[in-house]
């Protein structure tokens, strides 16, 4: 199992924080906007992250996670960016 921590604050490119950017209530908004995936494994995943709290996913989950953030054109770089890095 590999665990995932998106509860953290996004910082601009002079390392600011961006008020109310908590990474992981951005990744559980955009999951749950999708029409397309696992719904109920999406959903799950987004209520646990809009409470802050860490993912433990299976190889394969993690996998679709990160595939999830690094490929979906709603979100900017500056947010897959810092997002990825978590999955590290």
């Amino acid at each position: 199992m590999k665990k995932v921590n998106l509860n953290f604050s996004l910082t601009d490119l002079d390392g600011i924080e961006i008020p109310n950017s908590n990474a992981g209530k951005i990744i559980a908004n955009t999951l749950i906007q999708q029409s397309k995936g696992d719904a109920l494994k999406f959903w799950g995943w987004a209520l646990k992250l809009n409470q802050k709290e860490e993912l433990e996913l299976d190889d394969s989950d993690y996998s679709t996670l990160k595939d999830f953030v690094k490929s979906h054109e709603g979100l900017p770089i500056l947010t897959k960016a810092q997002c990825l890095k978590s999955f590290e």
